[in-house]
């Protein structure tokens, strides 16, 4: 009897917490539910699985006990919920992440997207609708194991008319979120834009604009209007009268530098001092202070004059838009030529028919020695050879750039190395590359600078045109750019063809190659004249009496007699700025320490 009573407790006791858990199904739902992130569909579905499983194991347990030894049977039955309870234990427990978004900013939010600081993409949008300043809604980041919860967030939030007021990926700030952390969104203009706290009281963001203004920078708001009253001379840009350098100070107590190479110095912090401003740099370190001058301008506690201005001016570079045009002078009226706005154009003070571009920011830099001219040139004694094909005229060409380089300059030619010719259809030109002596300029370094001349011949109109680019070695090559970019705008044309003969449209039809795949080859035409098909047009090369194709290289061959055995070589293939210069160093100008920055 004693034992019944003991079995007949233990039995109520189970029974009566079974039906406790049993009962509570119902009121734990909601919270199974957000914390798994399940749908209705997935809740209902577990609840009518564990009452199948108690029908299940209520038919089973019967008959158990009445077909074996009670004791062993629910030794048996007490083992298999012992495995069962095991096996809940199995596997990584998952964690679902949610976080409260609360809006202090002073602005309506419309879209909150918060992800891990390792995806790529932003994912889902946390605000179906208008999330206004001092409202909050729960957003569920995800559920993950426990090995897996991201420690770190970026998070991008869009105000009304698709403004950005956070993006943390832009400012490389991550956040590091838990479950049931709050994020507050503050002012963006704030320090401190976005807060994340574990507990959120309205009462402590409920301060009046006055008090915020006190916690966000030290100042009261009539100290702060002050403060702005002090800034407001300087907020501008500024260019350094004698050094390559703008200053670009704006009314939120940031200055930024940019040099004329359009390399910047990040921005750094403007403190205002009682009369002036001090700037520090981006790694917090001090770097000048700035007085107002008694003529508008500012000074440095160097001595170094600023001078406001409207716009920045850059060092002209090949991407510039041609947007300016200039006539030629002398017999030429109606010739024009476009140029970029970052360079100036005058007439050339020496070279008649010649026009002279200089950027027009090149003061203090290594541009200082750069230069381009482009101009008309008489010339005599070319016409008769011109107009036997290009494989006559190139060694006259290149005759022609060296009397032309001869005249200009003289003895300040060092030397030269190589030269290109083209025939474009309606001109031939040969550039070619050289070093010039520093003497060149008034005030020029002391070491060569390099060259580049180019020469077009238009037909018989008595002139060629002469395109000159001078610069430091390492402005070269952007000068030379720059006025290859000009002459394609020049408005000048004769009239005039390269080929003697009318230009066939297709190559020779009795090669097995007709040109439809770009192979360029010599070709003879019906008149035993040699034709160059380049790959797309047909160019003319010579008469049949000047020359002839090799039959087994397919290479043009000049006779003996053709043309003028000129001595200096030119090539076609030639690598300009391969040439190291003999060793000469670029030219450096003295930037008082302003490089170290940039």
């Amino acid at each position: 009897m004693k034992h019944t009573r003991l079995t007949f407790a233990a039995f109520v006791v189970l029974m009566v917490g079974l039906g406790s858990s049993d009962s509570l199904r119902g009121i734990f739902s909601p919270v199974f539910s957000s914390h798994f992130a399940l749908s209705a569909t997935q809740l209902g579905l577990i609840v009518t699985v564990s009452y199948i499983g108690n029908l299940v194991f209520l038919l089973v347990g019967g008959n158990v006990i009445e077909r074996f030894e009670k004791k062993k049977a629910l030794l048996a039955l007490a083992f298999a919920l012992l495995c069962a309870l095991t096996l809940t234990g199995c596997g990584e427990q998952e964690t679902t992440v949610t976080v409260t978004l609360v809006n202090r900013s002073g602005h309506g939010i419309t879209s909150v997207c918060i992800t891990p600081s390792t995806d790529t993409d932003w994912g889902e949008n946390y605000v179906d609708e208008l999330l206004g300043d001092g409202e909050s809604v729960l957003a569920v980041l995800g559920t993950y194991k426990e090995s897996e919860i991201p420690t770190m967030w970026n998070i991008l939030v869009y105000g009304e008319e698709d403004y950005i007021l956070y993006d943390t990926s832009v400012d490389e700030l991550d956040f590091e979120l838990t479950d049931g952390d709050y994020v507050v969104f503050l002012p963006p203009e704030g320090e401190v834009p976005i807060e994340i706290t574990n507990h959120y009281n309205p009462d402590e963001y409920d301060e009046t604009p006055e008090d915020y203004s006190d916690d966000l920078t030290g100042y009261t708001f009539e100290e702060e209007e002050d403060l702005s009253a002090g800034l407001a001379p300087f907020v501008g840009c500024w260019k350094y009268d004698e050094e390559p350098f703008y200053l670009v100070i704006g009314d939120d107590y940031e200055w930024v530098a940019i040099n004329l190479y359009g390399e910047r110095v990040n921005p750094g912090q403007v403190v205002v001092q009682e009369g002036d401003i001090a700037l520090y740099l981006p790694d917090g370190n001090y770097f000048t202070t700035l007085n107002e001058t008694a003529y508008g301008g500012l000074s440095d506690e160097k001595g170094n004059s600023l001078t406001a201005c409207d716009e920045i001016i850059l060092l002209p570079v090949p991407d510039d838009e041609l947007d300016q045009t200039a006539s030629f002078p002398g017999g030429f009226p109606n010739v024009t030529i476009n140029y970029p706005s970052q360079m100036e154009a005058h007439e050339h003070p020496s070279v008649s028919n010649a026009l002279s571009f200089n950027a027009v920011m090149e003061a203090g830099t290594e541009d200082y020695y750069s230069n381009i001219m482009i101009a008309f040139q008489p010339i005599s004694g070319y016409d008769d050879y011109m107009t036997q094909g290009a494989a006559v005229a190139k060694p006259y060409m290149k005759h022609m750039l060296d009397g032309l380089l001869s005249s200009m300059y003289g003895n300040k030619v060092l030397k030269s190395f190589g030269s290109n010719f083209k025939d474009n259809g309606d001109h031939y030109s040969m550039t070619g590359y050289l070093w010039l002596d520093g003497s060149i300029f008034n005030d020029g370094p002391n070491q060569p600078v390099r060259g580049c001349i180019e020469v077009r011949y238009y037909g018989p109109t008595g002139y060629a045109l002469v395109a000159v680019t001078i610069a430091v070695e390492g402005r070269i090559r952007n000068y030379f750019d720059i006025c290859n970019n000009m002459l394609e705008t020049i408005s000048y044309t004769a009239g005039w063809s390269t080929a003697p003969k009318p230009v066939p449209a297709q190559p020779a039809s009795q090669y097995s190659d007709p040109g439809d795949y770009g192979s360029p080859y010599y070709w003879y035409d019906e008149d035993g004249d040699v034709w160059y098909w380049n790959g797309y047009e047909n160019e003319f090369i010579s008469y049949g009496s000047d020359g002839y194709i090799d039959t087994d290289s397919g290479e043009y061959m000049e006779n003996n007699d053709a043309g003028w055995d000129y001595s200096d070589a030119y090539y076609d293939d030639y690598d300009p700025w391969s040439d190291p210069g003999d060793g000469w160093d670029d030219y450096a100008y003295d930037d008082e320490g302003w490089g170290d920055y940039f």
